[in-house]
């Protein structure tokens, strides 16, 4: 799927157009912007983005393959970015929620069915020319479904400049980081609660999925803060002062949300040690209880073995009373050492 949004900022005037190939005058007008957005390309897609726009093959390359880190790529006349989009299952069930909802939903979840707070990555290819942004995406992406939709109403929105268009999209796509974190966010609160309280189900499974989560994201948000920076200090690809100030909130927000990944990697650190310490002190006080056990009958069970013996000769075994009398003493020396424990 292929939408194509064309504003003239000289002449106020919008089009849309669902193939590249209906593109003419709007890509070669810098008094046009264009928003070209690429959903689920096949290979005649791929095609005509190399002939059309003159990307490179290597380029090209890299939008057909997942790539695990992100990265920009100068050329001559346009710049190639290749960014994460990150979800994780629960954000469906949540969206529309309110605080409580969000809580139980969220608890409902974390003791059902753990597998939602996994998170899923897909890549958000992005070329910059002079004049047009190009994304590329394997799937449908909310955020930029709402944001097409808001242009088909309101194309003047364009008339800000492909700076402010790229912004726009890095944005939505930090914007998403920040809740998923946000959910994580509860989702520690309530693990730590679960260690503090000793209901230790499934607890290891739960943070190793949390750390595998933290580690991903960190991985994408650490190489897209750095490429936030090369922007904002400047390059090749100039950013106007406008679009300069925005983009400085943005890097803000996934600094911000690197902190908050490392708080929460530490916080997973803490939880685990915890827990870990919880069942020390639970096995601690099995194996105290097995040693009074063990003490208690350690002397008995010496007794017990003396008179088992199969000695032909043994004086006591013709005594009238001596079952009873080493009863007798196992109670008393049973008592003895429990009492002087």
């Amino acid at each position: 799927m292929i939408k194509c949004h064309s504003y003239n900022i000289s002449k106020n005037e919008y089009s849309f157009k669902s193939s590249i190939e209906q593109l003419t005058t709007e890509l070669s007008s810098e008094s046009i912007i264009n928003w070209i957005d690429i959903e689920a390309p096949g290979d005649q897609e791929y095609s005509g983005l190399e002939t059309k726009f003159g990307f490179h093959s290597l380029a090209i390359e890299d939008c057909k393959h997942f790539s695990l880190f992100p990265k920009m790529d100068e050329y001559d006349d346009y710049v190639f970015l290749v960014l994460h989009h990150i979800k994780a299952g629960i954000q469906e069930l949540i969206v529309n929620a309110g605080d409580d909802e969000k809580y139980l939903c969220i608890k409902d979840k974390y003791d059902n069915d753990f597998d939602k707070f996994g998170i899923q990555i897909s890549e958000v290819d992005i070329f910059v020319t002079k004049n047009s942004v190009i994304t590329i995406h394997g799937e449908s992406l909310k955020q930029f479904t709402l944001l097409s939709d808001k242009i088909s109403r309101h194309p003047e929105h364009l008339k800000h400049g492909r700076d402010f268009m790229l912004h726009e999209l890095i944005d939505l796509l930090i914007d998403n980081y920040l809740d998923v974190s946000h959910i994580w966010n509860e989702v520690i609160d309530i693990l730590e609660e679960d260690v503090i309280n000793k209901r230790v189900s499934n607890i290891i499974d739960k943070i190793i999925g949390l750390k595998r989560g933290l580690l991903l994201m960190r991985r994408t948000v650490s190489h897209e803060k750095d490429i936030l920076t090369k922007l904002i200090r400047g390059t090749e690809f100039k950013i106007s002062r406008k679009t300069l100030i925005y983009l400085q909130d943005v890097q803000d927000h996934i600094m911000r949300l690197y902190d908050e990944i490392e708080i929460n990697r530490e916080m997973i650190s803490i939880i685990f040690d915890a827990y870990l310490s919880t069942v020390s002190n639970q096995m601690n006080k099995i194996m105290m209880k097995l040693t009074v056990i063990a003490t208690v009958f350690m002397p008995m069970t010496f007794i017990a073995g003396v008179y088992g013996m199969n000695f032909k000769f043994f004086p006591e075994i013709e005594w009238q009373y001596g079952y009873l009398y080493v009863w007798i003493i196992f109670i008393l020396v049973g008592l003895f050492s429990y009492k002087f424990l």
